[in-house]
């Protein structure tokens, strides 16, 4: 009897975007720390392009892509999956990919390493084969490097913010975080049966009790304090309070808000 598996499943949707953005997190963090490395204690060389590629054929340069795509003129590389492309695409705005062939001296002896870097249009744009370029290098690469003029610090945001979408979206598929709903309000006419002057210090307030009933036309009776002295016995009010606790509301005056029957605030 063959096996044939069923439609994914919200818990395994969950589990693979947790991967995907655990993954994501961890290397735009390290893309991050590599640059900051870069930036502080890197050294710049002098280097020379060798070639300039795009996935379109701009210009009439070679086209670049991934190992999926057939055709005896594509330069095939690394960085067209599925996560590289997406990445690139958040962090350029553009689908397209543009690439800069490079070399320059490295190692002891005059050796010579080669480079290549998916830069932006108008960066590609000003480059040409043969033009000379800074090549910047921390102190700890030993087979990578990149452009000077070609910083990661957005790629290294971008991958980072998107493993955290990820997780977050995983989380709620797995049911694990749920939002809050907003709190529900409900404002009834009251009407003042008691005002009781304090004191705080030099401060004067005053404690109002006040009757009101709730949705369910129960009685209800609470209290609040005012820096108003004009509240008098008898006054019509309205009581503010949450369906969760109908015994404890707040005061605010009619005249603001002419309540005359109980009504529900969003």
């Amino acid at each position: 009897m063959l096996f044939r598996p069923g439609p994914p499943t919200l818990g395994g949707l969950a589990l693979l975007l947790t991967g995907v953005g655990l993954f994501a997190v961890a290397d735009g963090f390290s893309l991050g720390v590599l640059e900051e490395d870069r930036s502080n204690y890197g050294r710049v060389m002098p280097g020379v392009v060798i070639e300039r590629l795009s996935s379109t054929g701009e210009e009439g340069t070679r086209i670049v892509g991934g190992r999926g795509i057939r055709g005896r003129l594509v330069v095939r590389t690394s960085g067209f999956d599925p996560y590289s492309t997406f990445v690139r695409w958040l962090s350029s705005g553009s689908p397209s990919a543009y690439v800069v062939d490079y070399r320059y001296g490295c190692g002891a002896g005059g050796g010579t390493c080669f480079g290549r870097d998916f830069v932006s249009h108008d960066l590609w744009l000003r480059l040409r084969t043969g033009a000379l370029v800074n090549v910047r290098r921390s102190l700890g690469e030993k087979s990578t490097s990149r452009l000077d003029e070609n910083p990661q610090w957005r790629v290294a945001v971008v991958t980072t913010a998107t493993g955290c979408l990820l997780l977050i979206a995983a989380a709620l598929l797995s049911g694990r975080v749920k939002f809050r709903p907003l709190a529900r309000y409900i404002r009834a006419p009251a009407v003042v049966t008691a005002v009781h002057e304090i004191q705080y210090g030099d401060e004067k307030r005053w404690r109002v009790t006040f009757r009101y009933f709730d949705e369910h036309a129960a009685p209800q009776e609470s209290v609040d304090e005012a820096n108003d002295p004009t509240w008098r016995v008898g006054e019509a009010c309205v009581a503010v309070y949450r369906p969760q606790a109908p015994d404890v509301a707040t005061l605010q005056p009619l005249a603001t808000h002419g309540a005359e029957s109980t009504e529900r605030l969003a």
